[in-house]
């Protein structure tokens, strides 16, 4: 059985050459320069690294696997270096390709088959795609490359070196010495004011970002209309206030067309309402009865006038949009300090006015977030500690706050005529939304 299995692995070691060599074989045939390496010799290049590898497995000693190595390893320099002078060929991807093809033989008997299967599958892959990626790189921009690293930047190696612990203003000792000599505010209310988490912070700045980021990319490949509304939707299933603050700023840079934006933001709010119910559903199945009707008037609104602008937009033939960048990260920073202020403001009506009830607490938390609150009204009402009927009110109340501010972003930040119809947009769904939860 033994015997068997290291024969198995030999047969997949030149199966594996065999897949390689057979995307160069073809590879070949689409080109005037001839490789020093087909079909076969990749079969036999893989097998020698499968028999010096088992050979040095049993035998304690790497010398041979070393020696097998470096033969590879010259006979495929000088099959470069005869290549090149011929066919005036520069590229090197076969003689890599042969290196690589050698190590994962000898890992097919070495304890690494089911790596080495993989390998070789990333391998063909990557040489397979060749022309479409040939014809990528051609497309894209130096602008877009410097983007692709500033979000590289932000999100990889800024973001990770962040607290994830929240700040209260008593944090500061120079504002500490302050709020002692204000009569506004007592230390105990400061003190809970602990709303200030730079990781949080930041990483609304990097979701913001990645959105815009997202948007150029999507629009650039299936174009404007497409584009923004595939980026309204998956953004919805996140963040819509990201969406519609990242799309609200491109209105402002592009000022030829802002229907699409706006199409973009109505999609992604619209998201929003049908997350939320899904949430219900998942946390509290019996209440997702009460809340289909306002928050589904409020999806089904914002779809149809979606339909509508995407239509309008359609017959009319808009130009082609046209971002400067594809990246902008300044305007996302400014964000992401309204982002801290909104949950400073919000926490601190919480602290004032929290005895006011469960109503005015939806109403500031869904200035910034509307999932803690649909999440804990879905919970409270579970249990029995509040009502179906108020819990379906405070979640209406917390997306209409949250859609309320995104409207608000959205006239702030972004061009006058994008603003404006969305608040007329927005103003419809929450006069439906809240009109259909007076018949609950």
């Amino acid at each position: 059985m033994v015997e068997l299995n290291v024969f198995s692995n030999f047969l997949i070691a030149m199966a594996l050459g065999a897949m390689v060599g057979f995307e160069r074989e073809i590879a070949q045939l689409k080109s005037v320069a001839k490789e020093f390496a087909g079909l076969r010799t990749f079969i036999l290049i893989s097998l020698l690294g499968a028999i010096t590898g088992y050979l040095a497995n049993v035998s304690n000693s790497n010398t041979l696997f070393i020696v097998a190595l470096a033969g590879v390893f010259f006979i495929t320099i000088a099959g470069y270096t005869v290549t090149s002078f011929i066919y005036k060929k520069v590229g090197a991807t076969t003689e890599v390709a042969a290196l690589l093809v050698f190590l994962f033989g000898a890992m097919t008997t070495t304890g690494f088959r089911e790596l080495a299967i993989i390998f070789t599958i990333i391998v063909t892959v990557v040489l397979a795609i060749r022309p479409i990626l040939a014809g990528f790189v051609k497309k894209v921009e130096t602008a877009e490359i410097y983007a692709t690293l500033e979000l590289a930047v932000i999100s990889l190696v800024i973001l990770p070196f962040l607290a994830n612990k929240s700040y209260s203003p008593l944090d500061i000792p120079i504002l500490t010495d302050i709020i002692k000599v204000m009569p506004f505010f007592s230390i105990e209310t400061v003190a809970q004011l602990a709303v200030f988490n730079p990781y949080k912070i930041w990483l609304m700045i990097v979701f913001i970002s990645a959105i815009s980021f997202t948007g150029y990319i999507s629009i650039k490949i299936v174009g404007a209309e497409k584009g923004l509304g595939l980026t309204g939707f998956l953004g919805g299933l996140v963040s819509s206030t990201a969406v519609t603050t990242s799309l609200a700023q491109e209105s402002k840079r592009t000022t030829a067309v802002f229907r699409p934006f706006v199409l973009g933001v109505v999609i992604a709010s619209s998201t929003m309402f049908l997350r939320v119910m899904l949430e219900v559903l998942v946390v509290n199945s019996s209440l997702i009865k009460f809340v289909a009707l306002p928050l589904g008037v409020m999806a089904l609104t914002g779809f149809i006038a979606a339909f509508i602008v995407w239509n309008k937009e359609k017959k009319e033939h808009a130009k082609k949009i046209d971002f400067k960048s594809p990246f902008a990260l300044l305007p996302a920073i400014k964000f992401g300090l309204f982002f801290a202020f909104v949950l400073f403001a919000a926490k601190l009506g919480q602290i004032l006015y929290g005895s006011k009830g469960i109503y005015l607490a939806s109403l500031l938390s869904g200035l910034v977030d509307v999932d803690a609150i649909t999440l804990s009204m879905s919970s409270l009402a579970l249990t029995g500690d509040i009502s179906s009927k108020v819990a379906v009110t405070a979640i209406t109340i917390a997306v209409s706050s949250n859609t309320i501010v995104k409207g608000g972003i959205a006239y702030l930040f972004g061009a006058r005529e994008f603003g404006l119809m969305i608040i007329k947009i927005f103003g419809l769904i929450l006069l439906l939304g809240l009109a259909s939860t007076l018949l609950l």
